[in-house]
């Protein structure tokens, strides 16, 4: 690629790019132009039809079949009128069909948006409720459901659906890309998560009779919810389509292809946003494929056939993008993984032998203490890559040792990104892989570094500190960058400088003289929790003052050993005139705050939850007579804390619990 950039040395890194020096040996790819992600992708497997895409509790989907399905989920759209422009809600988790809608959709120009698929509250309303101000705000035609989901969350307002002119809600089952096999090589996972340690245990009489109990309550679980699903819709004022049924009926249909690198295809949702509402992020074929052909540049995409684990979630770009888009685009053999659990990550990698695994730095130190991983050798592992947070020296350094003693020759491989360009700008590997930072820019994005302390305009660094770094907030462009326009309203502003539109990450980076990049700390306070949410406390703050029992709530955060990753901590000073006598009515107030200001609140997620509630007199402020929030995460955990328990994985919300201080 001809260098463009001025010769002469200014000191700010988007006009120097000294990151460049590390980008001799360029691996380029190339593309038909102007085209769909799906056409993007059945191109880029050209030949390898027989290849596995994708492997769902023991059914294994070939490349050919994969497209063959998209297809086959073209035809099924279009039949029912589903065209260029037009919206699709999708509450769905990692099932062989997400995937296959969504690009199914693609192809035919449809835009499909994912919301987390997850109910998020124990109150069923409230769920429903969330759903509907997501849905009035952002626009949609059509709802693909999880079968469970439309239970939960669209049965309580489907008369609202109706007046919002949604008339059609496909509804998938988790089931239905499972054979009897596919069922029982769940149920034995579910056993095994179930601290079953082996598979030789199933072969005793107890143990068999535990197994063919559970393959029996699971059928009935089946046919009850099959029952549930059949009295729900049969009064229902929407078109409740099973989406294998519509796909039967549409077998002899046709569809027309639209190519359109400038269309929007996918809405994601960032975890961090400016509201407490997730933000969601456009993003065009374009956006797409140009953030997965900066992969394939500097050679960190993995190879044909290799077993990815597919976690992350389609909701947020990073895991629509880096990995399901990413991968499939590489060849890759994807491990679908419909509801995750912490606990259950080891156990998945020792069963699936992959050769990449992405997560979170929390996700991924807890290899080292996996009773599924201390007596595997883990050779197959090639590549464990983590992002959405920084992990310590000390934690990179441990798991490098860890790895090599369990016979992998993987060296931790991290980024840094965010939703609003595909999940991925900067990676490091190789020379540049540096402890605790996050590597350099993709060949084709450009990082700059301004004064944050300008809210109006982009004003950029160029002298080093002391330490001869250059500090301030990491500002991005590039061509995976969305647009920011939803419905006509911004929801991400550009800025342009030196003829170049950036947006602001609000990340207040360093950069040393190899052009090598380190997270530093995040401008509004915001820090990632222990799977990857992004917990912004101004959010959680502004609704539990609304409380009357709160008179100020400052939200920082804690390490939770437990969970090996943040969580945050509420600091409550209580509302003049309220009386508490003991425990009990401190129990009481969380309960309430919790319930009233998060759980039943339609624009709050129950991952916004404070883990823990300390309640005092008055909080910490420093010379400045400003809140200590430094002070405040000294201080740690003393036991003097209420502790709420919200039970939960990435599909749902079983209960909330208050426990009173262990003090």
């Amino acid at each position: 690629m001809q260098d463009n950039s001025e010769s002469k040395i200014t000191g700010c890194p988007h006009i120097d790019r000294p990151w460049k020096k590390w980008y001799e040996n360029v691996n380029y790819s190339t593309y038909e132009p102007n085209t769909n992600i799906t056409d993007y992708l059945r191109n880029k497997n050209y030949g390898r039809g027989s290849v596995v895409a994708e492997i769902y509790y023991g059914n294994k989907i070939t490349y050919d079949e994969l497209f063959q399905r998209t297809d086959l989920a073209s035809k099924a759209l279009a039949s029912l009128g589903v065209s260029k422009g037009q919206s699709i809600i999708n509450l769905m988790p990692n099932i062989p069909e997400t995937g296959q809608i969504w690009l199914g959709a693609s192809q035919i120009g449809a835009i499909s948006n994912f919301v987390d698929p997850r109910p998020d509250s124990i109150n069923l309303k409230a769920n429903a409720l969330k759903l509907l101000e997501i849905i009035k705000y952002e626009k949609a035609d059509y709802i693909v459901a999880l079968d469970q989901c439309y239970l939960g969350m669209i049965k309580p307002i489907e008369n609202e659906l109706k007046e919002l002119g949604i008339n059609n809600v496909f509804i998938v089952s988790a089931v239905d890309s499972m054979n009897i096999l596919g069922m029982i090589d769940y149920l034995k996972d579910v056993l095994k998560y179930n601290k079953i340690k082996n598979s030789k245990q199933l072969e005793k009489t107890t143990e068999r009779l535990k197994f063919y109990q559970a393959l029996y309550l699971k059928i009935k679980g089946m046919s009850e919810q099959k029952k549930a699903y059949k009295e729900a819709t049969k009064n229902s004022p929407l078109e409740i389509i099973r989406y294998k049924d519509l796909v039967k009926d549409s077998l002899n249909c046709s569809f027309t292809e639209i190519k359109d690198e400038n269309l929007v295809n996918y809405i994601g949702h960032t975890s961090g946003t400016s509201g407490a509402r997730p933000k969601p992020i456009p993003l065009t074929n374009r956006n797409q494929i140009f953030a997965t052909e900066q992969t394939f540049k500097i050679g960190v995409n993995v190879q044909v056939a290799e077993r990815v684990i597919h976690e992350l979630p389609f909701f947020s770009p990073l895991g629509a993008d880096n990995n399901y888009i990413l991968d499939l685009a590489s060849g890759a053999t994807l491990i679908d993984v419909p509801e995750f659990e912490l606990s259950e990550f080891g156990y998945l990698i020792k069963k699936y032998n992959p050769s990449t695994v992405m997560g979170t730095p929390s996700w991924l130190t807890q290899f080292v203490k996996c009773p599924y991983l201390q007596k595997s050798n883990l050779k197959g592992l090639k590549r464990l890559i983590y992002g959405g947070d920084s992990m310590s020296k000390k934690d990179e350094r441990r798991l490098n040792e860890w790895l090599r003693d369990h016979g992998s020759s993987a060296i931790i491989e991290k980024g840094h990104g965010m939703s609003e360009y595909c999940g991925g700008g900067s990676y490091a590997v190789g020379e540049y892989n540096r402890y605790e930072s996050i590597g350099i820019p993709f060949h084709d994005v450009i990082y700059g570094i301004v004064n944050p302390d300008i809210e109006d305009r982009l004003v950029p660094v160029n002298q080093p500190n002391e330490e001869g770094l250059i500090c301030g907030e990491l500002v991005v462009s590039s061509d995976a960058v969305t647009s920011g326009i939803l419905n006509g309203e911004t929801i991400v502003p550009h800025y342009e400088m030196d003829g170049r539109s950036y947006i602001r990450t609000r990340d207040l980076v360093k950069m040393d003289k190899d052009g090598i990049f380190y997270f530093d700390a995040r401008k509004d306070r915001s820090f990632t929790r222990y799977d990857g949410y992004k917990v912004k406390p101004a959010e959680i703050e502004k609704e539990i003052e609304k409380s009357p029992f709160v008179n100020c709530c400052r939200i920082v955060s804690y390490f939770d050993k437990q969970r090996n990753g943040f969580m945050p901590i509420a600091h409550v000073v209580l509302a003049d005139g309220v009386k508490v006598y003991n425990d009990k009515d401190y129990a009481e107030i969380v309960k309430e705050i919790v319930n009233e200001q998060i759980v039943k609140n339609p624009i709050m997620s129950t991952r916004q939850i404070p883990s823990k509630f300390k309640f005092r007199v008055e909080l910490p402020l420093t010379k400045n007579s400003k809140v200590d929030f430094n002070g405040l995460i000294k201080e740690g955990i003393d036991g003097t804390e209420f502790t709420v328990l919200v039970e939960e994985t990435n599909l749902s919300v079983s209960g909330i619990k208050v426990y009173a201080p262990i003090l």
